[in-house]
């Protein structure tokens, strides 16, 4: 990588951030982090300038190039495999009831006639290999137990959901759908799948929304029984005057009960999220410990700790008496290994890193002692930018 162009990228790790708004899943994840790219364009090639005229250069060593003594990869027992040497990891990744199922990487964005357009590669960990392998799905998600993943063919929208076997690498079944889906996930319970309907594309962005509404936009969703693949379509995501409430990625998702459904915008935009049961009834609240200031980990499983947090930033908090853990603040929580651990975003120590630069995955306690590296560290639009899927297996 030249100087110039690692003085670009490092610059654009160091500019101001946008707090993002709340959301559980790996698709809010990356979407977010393409809105706070965009943000900082202008507040990025101002301070290029000023560190190019003082002719400063700020390197950005890799993990293995780091002085002091480098972490051994390791499998620390049955219940932790850790690889804190790879970014993104070649190996699994696991700790508790949880495992790193699959990644986001090779993220590409292209710009033209004022749309933003960002693909993505998917990475699944493939038993036999026992490493992430490229796929060449244009989206996925991993069932509980990764045992199956439920796939879309690379050209989004795709006009069908396929069923793919992890241990042979195999589509057992295909459900073919009238309306074309860009989106899909696993019910907790592994029986059933949200499918998102998009008109085009979903991961783009557009400040002329009138233009792209008609080609982008979400349209609704779909429930689909695996087993038997009957499904059930339900539109979504228009103005009684055929508008939609938005361009891009919008995915509906499943609570962490399974009991009720998440959708992104409402009908007339005054609405951030709306919650609905699973007969297409609007819930009057969100179901419980889901709110906007939850945080990505939710309630722990033996019910004694929930997170909270602005979508980056997270606390842990008693659940019995609402205090903060001491020492529990830090970056995102994305799940609780079981009663006790979290799995969860963090600076390594000897680094002043931002989101999106310096962050790798931890195994801690709730107070955040105890610990364990899980990967090495990422950096924004790097070959070393990932994002995981954290799966229950």
């Amino acid at each position: 990588m030249n100087a110039d162009r690692l003085l670009r990228e490092t610059l654009h790790d160091w500019a101001e951030e946008i707090p993002p708004p709340p959301g559980p899943d790996l698709a809010d994840r990356a979407l977010l982090r393409r809105r706070r790219r965009r943000a900082t364009a202008v507040t990025v090639t101002a301070a290029a300038f000023a560190l190019l005229v003082g002719g400063v250069a700020v390197p950005v060593l890799a993990e293995t190039d780091r002085p002091g003594r480098p972490e051994p990869e390791r499998m620390i027992n049955d219940d932790v495999s850790a690889h804190p040497r790879e970014s993104p990891p070649r190996r699994l990744v696991a700790a508790g009831n949880v495992a790193v199922s699959a990644y986001q990487a090779d993220r590409s964005t292209e710009e033209r006639d004022g749309v933003e357009r960002t693909t993505y590669t998917w990475h699944l960990y493939d038993p036999g290999t026992q490493q992430y392998e490229k796929t060449r799905w244009g989206w996925l998600d991993v069932a509980p137990g990764m045992r199956q993943a439920a796939v879309l063919e690379k050209t989004l929208p795709a006009s069908r959901v396929g069923i793919l076997e992890l241990d042979t690498g195999k589509v057992t079944k295909w459900i073919p759908l009238e309306h074309e889906a860009g989106g899909v996930q696993w019910s907790p319970d592994g029986k059933r799948l949200v499918v998102t309907a998009y008109r085009g594309y979903p991961d783009v962005e557009t400040d002329d929304l009138d233009r792209y509404t008609s080609s982008h936009a979400r349209t609704g969703y779909y429930l689909v029984d695996v087993d038997s693949g009957r499904k059930e379509y339900r539109p979504t995501g228009v103005d009684t005057d055929g508008r939609s409430v938005g361009v891009g990625r919008m995915d509906v998702r499943w609570s962490r009960d399974g009991t009720s459904l998440r959708v992104l915008g409402a009908p007339g935009g005054d609405t951030i999220v709306t919650w609905y049961d699973l007969e297409g009834r609007a819930r009057k609240k969100a179901p419980p410990y889901e709110g906007l200031d939850q945080a990505h980990a939710g309630l722990s499983p033996d019910g004694r700790h929930y997170t909270v947090g602005d979508g980056w930033r997270a606390t842990v908090k008693e659940t019995r008496t609402g205090r903060t853990v001491p020492g529990s603040s830090g970056s995102m929580t994305l799940a609780w290994a079981d009663d006790g651990r979290l799995v969860r975003w963090e600076c390594s120590p000897d680094r002043n890193c931002v989101q999106g630069m310096g962050e790798r995955l931890v195994l801690t306690d709730p107070a955040g002692r105890d610990k364990i590296p899980l990967t090495g560290a990422r950096y924004e639009n790097t070959p070393r930018d990932w994002e995981p899927l954290i799966t229950q297996r």
